[in-house]
């Protein structure tokens, strides 16, 4: 797993916002201050879930109304699904998220 910065602030003003990371777009989720982050894509339908909404501490896909637990990822009961979601951290300069590295990289490492 690896760390890198998303924003200069520890301010992020949109609910829901897509953000790009270490050639990844991820969604970044303001939660009444508290910050999570998931994967962009729906994992039902392949949706951008950065056009959904949030119910409950889930976020809503705009497509098929499925539901993802923002805590673990998890998919309402009966979907069977998951959703990944990243660590977030408030730091004195910013907000930084916990990405793992390309299996590629750490094969290659030297």
């Amino acid at each position: 797993m690896k760390w890198f910065k998303i924003a200069e602030t520890n301010k992020v003003d949109a609910s829901i916002q897509k953000i790009k990371v270490n050639n990844q777009i991820i969604c970044l989720i303001n939660t009444n201050g508290k910050y999570v982050a998931c994967n962009v894509k729906c994992p039902h339908a392949g949706a951008d879930l950065s056009n959904g909404w949030l119910e409950n501490n889930q976020i809503v896909c705009p497509f098929h109304r499925h539901k993802y637990d923002l805590n673990d990822g998890r998919g309402a009961a009966g979907q069977g699904d998951y959703l990944p979601v990243y660590k977030i951290e408030k730091r004195d300069d910013g907000l930084y998220i916990e990405l793992p590295e390309k299996w590629w990289k750490r094969l290659f490492r030297i």
